[in-house]
Parts: structure tokens; sequence; C-alpha cells
């Protein structure tokens, strides 16, 4: 499974005045992310202009073994039509085509829903004034738990006999 993660409005609330805040959402995030072991992250936030891969990851802590990498930007690629006006969403999607992960359960953790198409059952949306709470951690877990039930008829489907 993977996690595409945002970090403004998820992981800190958006804008974020005091640096003491500043990923004060991770812990939160570790805790649910404890019971899917076999989740990756891949990182959409916008950081990912100015800041290296082990930069990114310097922040996240425990969870920083976890990160896969980051999507490519939107004006690297050809988007389909029908996600033209979804750039964060057409972005996931061209992560798992380049790391051959498209039959992969994905969700998305993220503080803007506009980035994403409306009908998107994968997001999972946080209130960007105070990131990931109990409410969101709550839903993400259930999107996990739903996702990876997904996945098992697959993997079993491909294991040797």
């Amino acid at each position: 499974m993977i996690l595409f993660l945002d970090f403004d409005g998820v992981l800190h609330p958006d804008p974020c005045f005091d640096a003491r805040r500043m990923f004060e959402r991770v812990p939160l995030l570790a805790a649910v992310l404890a019971r899917f072991p076999q989740a990756g992250i891949v990182l959409t936030t916008s950081w990912r202009s100015d800041r290296n891969l082990a930069q990114l990851r310097a922040p996240l802590g425990p969870l920083a073994v976890r990160v896969l990498g980051a999507t490519p930007h939107f004006s690297t690629f050809s988007a389909p039509a029908s996600l033209q006006p979804y750039p964060r969403q057409a972005e996931c999607r061209q992560w798992l085509i380049e790391a051959d992960a498209v039959e992969r359960e994905w969700v998305a953790l993220d503080d803007r829903a506009s980035l994403f198409a409306p009908d998107c059952d994968r997001l999972i949306e946080c209130d960007s004034a105070h990131g990931l709470d109990e409410a969101s951690a709550g839903r993400l877990c259930f999107a996990l738990a739903r996702a990876q039930r997904a996945a098992e008829p697959r993997a079993r489907a491909t294991l040797p006999l």
C-alpha cells in the first residue's frame, strides 16, 4: 500500500508560524501507520520543489525509513484530460505509473481536496488549520484497513502453491 503524504496542513497547521509546531503530527501519523507495516510513503508536499529526498525525510523521524520517493511535478508529464483540473491526484497517478505500481492500493492524506477529483474516494482530507487530528487519523486508519483488505486477494493470488 502507498500513502501519498502532504506536509503543510497535515503534519502541522498551514500556515505554521511557530517553529515548535512544525511536524507536530508526525507521532500521530506514526501511531496509525504502526498498524500497517506494509504501507510505504510517497511525498506529495510542495516542499519537494526545493529539497532533496534526504531533506524531506529528516523531519519525519521514525517514518523516514518508509519514504519510497516523491511524486513528479505536474508540469513534467502529460496528465490525462480527466485529471488536468486535479494536479495532486495526477501526480499520484504518475508516480504509480513510473514505479510500475498501478495495481497497488493507495490513499492520499492532504488538506486540499480541490487538488483531487471530487469523486476521489482515496483522499483523506485534513483541516489545514489543525493538520492530522484524531478524526482524520480515524478516517485514515479505516481507509488503510480497506486498502489492506482489497490488496489481500491479489497477494494470495500471486503466492506459489
